[in-house]
């Protein structure tokens, strides 16, 4: 489900573009049309590097291997749907529009059915006590970050969101006057790398709520707040579904505030 491909674009958005792991996944991205034929020898070299470091690069992605990598990349349903779509498109265009809202509509249906709905309503009923929460994001979630401040503004809750690439004692100062920040990190390496940082916030009082796509044990240590993130197919739909996510949160914490109102 051109997983492989998420994974790479995530990775780029925070590498270090000096480093031999930012050239491997731009060979990577540039030879995607050529998977899954391509073979590590073929990256290494176009990378300048070795077999070796491309394993060592995969192992960062998540992959156990290249071969797992380069399996994740392509799909045959997903060839078979672009192609119905495009021949569709050669005949009749106002069809292959409404046959694309139609597929549309089922990742909708599964990006709002399958997170854990009591959590949901234990993170919206803490909700109810603050006045700021912040987000910390990176670029290809902030429209994340809008929609929630679209949905709590009403209620007079300021949503702030904070780029996860600034200092950690800049970050600190964001979260000031925030008790309740999100952090989105589909990887989970930005958490890790700043651990400590986070249980430095957590003995302050203020509670976290992650989402990603990594289970990892020890995030159990920074909150109960888990929510998972299932990889599908592209970057608009990474930020539709933590989207989907936030509108759930806010119309528990709109039932919530409704409740206390009756």
């Amino acid at each position: 489900m051109n997983n492989a491909y998420i994974r790479l674009m995530i990775f780029l958005y925070t590498a270090e573009k000096s480093t031999v792991d930012f050239e491997i996944a731009m060979v990577l991205l540039k030879n995607y049309n050529r998977f899954p034929d391509i073979l590590i020898e073929d990256i290494a070299k176009l990378a300048n590097t070795t077999p070796a470091s491309v394993t060592k690069f995969c192992h960062k992605l998540k992959y156990k291997n290249f071969k797992e990598l380069r399996n994740d990349c392509y799909s045959y349903e997903d060839h078979r749907y672009i192609d119905d779509q495009l021949q569709i498109a050669e005949t009749d265009y106002q069809k292959a529009c409404e046959h694309y809202l139609e597929n549309e509509q089922k990742n909708l249906s599964f990006y709002m059915q399958y997170h854990d709905e009591q959590m949901i309503f234990e993170i919206a009923k803490k909700m109810q006590k603050e006045k700021e929460i912040s987000v910390i994001y990176t670029p290809y979630s902030y429209i994340c970050v809008h929609v929630l401040r679209s949905f709590l503004e009403p209620y007079g809750i300021q949503v702030h969101g904070i780029m996860r690439d600034l200092d950690e004692d800049f970050m600190e100062t964001r979260l000031q006057d925030t008790a309740l920040f999100w952090v989105i990190n589909l990887q989970g390496e930005w958490i890790n790398a700043h651990k400590d940082w986070l249980l430095k916030q957590k003995a302050k009082g203020k509670e976290l709520a992650i989402i990603t796509a990594t289970y990892d044990d020890g995030f159990k240590e920074l909150t109960p707040y888990i929510f998972p993130f299932q990889f599908r197919d592209t970057i608009l739909d990474t930020a539709m579904q933590i989207s989907c996510l936030f509108v759930k949160i806010a119309f528990a914490f709109a039932n919530f505030t409704k409740m206390e109102k009756s």
